[in-house]
């Protein structure tokens, strides 16, 4: 009878440490924060395409250290999807109540969707010049310790 009520305690405190474990996870993937860092650039342009390079800035206020593992960065104009980076399985680490910089993250765009949106594009510059960029806008896909990051607007 004893070891049965031993056995019941032992469980429900290490089903009440993993409950609260993954919660304290979850807190943490929703705190980090991402950023642009500085200016896209344009890095190449050639037979598949145009590359724009950004930099991200990722903000951890947690107490512990967190991976954070990008997919997906995309790049939108007026809404519509223009490019986006190719998946990759690359994980960077971020410090304790710290920033990281990952650099040099290259988002991809075919000249199929460049053409699509190039005659949206043209009208607004030719009607507002540069308040174009107004309608550019970023957004990121992330997992931070392999839980999935809401998608944030950069």
């Amino acid at each position: 009878m004893n070891k049965l009520i031993i056995g019941i305690g032992a469980a429900a405190a290490a089903i009440g440490y993993f409950l609260f474990k993954g919660t304290s996870l979850i807190e943490t993937a929703d705190n980090i924060r991402v950023e642009l860092f500085g200016l896209p650039k344009i890095h190449k342009i050639d037979l598949t395409g145009l590359k724009i390079s950004v930099d991200l800035r990722v903000d951890n206020p947690a107490k512990q250290r967190v991976t954070v593992k990008l997919p997906s960065i995309r790049l939108f104009y007026r809404g519509k999807m223009v490019a986006s980076t190719a998946i990759n399985d690359k994980t960077y680490p971020i410090e304790p109540v710290s920033s990281g910089k990952i650099s040099g993250i290259m988002i991809e765009a075919n000249y199929l969707s460049l053409l699509t949106t190039a005659p949206t594009i043209v009208t607004d510059y030719m009607a507002q010049g540069m308040n174009i960029t107004d309608y550019i806008g970023f957004d990121v896909i992330a997992e931070v310790n392999g839980i999935p990051l809401k998608v944030q607007k950069l």
